[in-house]
């Protein structure tokens, strides 16, 4: 159960205030929505529905750098996400991967993949050149996961 809290992260040793967006993912994608540790973010990729969580926590670099308290919240969020992927687009798999090769801030993604999509079997990451959306399709896609997580963290905090 998650809830909506404009207050600094418990447990954490840095300001929710000082955290920035790591230039590049500002670039590859839109914004979303925010969950209570997330920023969720649209990357701009028509060939796949693919969203990053990413944890607002300054200098987050990995997983296991968060307090344990706070990495089961960012895991709830993350289950979340799927869940909305999965109702939304009917995937046959879902991807998740916090990778940070290239981007060190941590990021978490959810892709929703398809046995015809681009790069199918193989991982989106590096498969072929980026397509952007369109602004109506992007800010389409954006509203309905935008809507979906909000009507599941609504669902989820009332029970």
């Amino acid at each position: 159960m998650m809830q909506q809290t404009d207050q600094p992260l418990a447990g954490s040793t840095t300001n929710e205030a000082a955290w920035k967006l790591h230039p590049q993912l500002l670039a590859d994608s839109i914004p979303v929505t925010e969950l209570p540790i997330c920023a969720v973010r649209l990357l701009d990729d028509a060939r796949f529905p693919w969203i990053l969580l990413i944890p607002r926590i300054a200098g987050l670099t990995q997983w296991l750098d968060m307090p344990l308290e706070i990495a089961h919240q960012v895991l709830d969020e993350v289950n979340e996400a799927q869940q909305i992927l999965q109702q939304i687009f009917t995937p046959i798999r879902i991807n998740v991967a916090a990778i940070g090769n290239r981007v060190d801030q941590l990021h978490i993604h959810c892709v929703a993949r398809f046995s015809n999509d681009a790069a199918w079997p193989d991982v989106v990451w590096g498969h072929g050149t980026r397509q952007p959306y369109n602004p109506l399709d992007r800010l389409t896609r954006a509203n309905a996961i935008a809507a979906g997580l909000a009507t599941h963290s609504q669902r989820h905090s009332s029970n």
